[in-house]
C-alpha cells in the first residue's frame, strides 16, 4: 500500500491516493518493456557495411547473384540485407513481377521497425499527464482535509510521489523514442539506397 487512505467526505478523498501511483507503475512496466524488446530487436539489424555493400553491387553487376547472397548473408541481417537477399532470390528463380514482391516486403519491414513505437510515444506523453493528475488531486486532497490532518499529509505526498513518478516513466521513454525512431530512418535510408544503387543493375539484366 503505497499511501494511507485520506478519510473524508470529499469526493477527491473517495478517489484512493494509491490510484495514480498504480497507474504510472503499469504504464511503465508496459514502457520499459517495449525499450527491451526494441533494444534487442534494432541490436539485430546491423546495417551493411559500405565495403559489404560495394562488393555486392559489383557482383550483381557481373550476374553472381549466389555470390552475392553468400556475401550479404554472412555480413548482416539488416531490412536492407533482406530485400537485397528476396531481390537476388526472385531473380535468381526468373520470378515475374519480383519488383512487386520486393515492394511488398519493403512496406512489411518498415511496419516491423515501425511496431510499439507509437506505444512508447504514447507512453511519454500521458506519464507526465498522469503524474500532473496526481499532483492536482493531491493538493485538492490537502485543502479538502484541512491544514494539520493526515488527510492533508497524505494529499502532499500523493502530489510529490506522482510528478516524481511521472517524469521518471516519461523522460527515459521520449529518449529512447527518439532513438529508435533514428535507428528506424536509418535504416529505411538504407533501404532506399539499396534500391537506388542495386536493384537497377538486377532490372536490366535478362
Amino acid at each position: 500500500m503505497l499511501f494511507p487512505f485520506a478519510k473524508s467526505d470529499s469526493i477527491i478523498s473517495s478517489v484512493p491516493p494509491e490510484t495514480i501511483p498504480i497507474l504510472i507503475i503499469f504504464v511503465s512496466i508496459v514502457g520499459f518493456t517495449i525499450i527491451i524488446e526494441r533494444l534487442v530487436y534494432y541490436w539485430k539489424l546491423k546495417m551493411i557495411p559500405s565495403e559489404v555493400f560495394k562488393r555486392v553491387r559489383e557482383l550483381v553487376r557481373e550476374k553472381k547473384y549466389d555470390d552475392a547472397k553468400d556475401v550479404i548473408g554472412n555480413e548482416t541481417q539488416s531490412p536492407a540485407s533482406v530485400l537485397l537477399l528476396l531481390s537476388l532470390e526472385l531473380k535468381r528463380r526468373n520470378v515475374e513481377y519480383w519488383e512487386d514482391d520486393v515492394r511488398q516486403e519493403g512496406f512489411r519491414q518498415i511496419y516491423l521497425m515501425e511496431k510499439y513505437l507509437t506505444g512508447l510515444g504514447t507512453i511519454a506523453t500521458i506519464a507526465p499527464l498522469l503524474g500532473v493528475l496526481g499532483t492536482v488531486i493531491g493538493i485538492v486532497r490537502s485543502f479538502a482535509e484541512g491544514a494539520g490532518t493526515k488527510g492533508a499529509e497524505v494529499g502532499i505526498s500523493e502530489a510529490l510521489v506522482t510528478t516524481a513518478m511521472g517524469l521518471g516513466v516519461a523522460i527515459p521513454a521520449y529518449i529512447f523514442y527518439n532513438y529508435f525512431s533514428r535507428m528506424k530512418e536509418e535504416r529505411i535510408t538504407e533501404m532506399e539506397n539499396v534500391t537506388d544503387l542495386v536493384l537497377p543493375h538486377l532490372s536490366k539484366s535478362k
